[in-house]
């Protein structure tokens, strides 16, 4: 398993206020999940080597802190697209029903290689569908709210 899987992010001094500097922070929360699913998805691929108990505990391990820095951007973006008044409803119900699908589809694809990379590969789908569509356009109408 690479380091970037399993390293914390880099902290911040203190959390950004103004809408350019949350944006940026937020699109590095993109970036660093859009890398975790591609590194993640590539260890679960049929022609990667093949895993021993070792190499099971790391991908599992790393699928957590997926999860985890999944949702902490999830609540972070709604916070702070929401103090814009640029959060509409069903973005964070796109939000509560992508987390509660990614706990579940973790949960029952636990052990089992093909079942786990089904799960990724439904994460990243809706992942990047979501940053280039809602996220997008909420990100959008917040810089034109902090324009104002």
């Amino acid at each position: 398993m690479r380091a970037p899987l399993l390293s914390p992010p880099a902290r911040l001094s203190a959390w950004p206020r103004q809408w350019p500097d949350q944006q940026a922070l937020l699109e590095r929360q993109h970036d660093r999940l859009e890398q975790r699913l591609l590194a993640l998805t590539s260890l679960h691929q049929p022609e990667a080597p093949t895993w021993d108990g070792g190499d099971l505990l790391s991908g599992d391990l790393a699928c957590r802190r997926l999860l985890w820095a999944l949702r902490l951007h999830l609540r972070l973006e709604e916070r702070w697209l929401d103090s814009r008044g640029c959060l509409c409803p069903a973005h964070r119900a796109a939000h509560r029903d992508a987390a509660r699908m990614a706990l579940e589809g973790y949960g029952v694809s636990s052990g089992d290689r093909a079942a786990r990379l089904a799960w990724l590969e439904e994460i990243k789908a809706w992942f990047f569908a979501h940053r280039d569509g809602v996220d997008a356009r909420a990100y959008r109408l917040a810089h034109l709210a902090s324009q104002r």
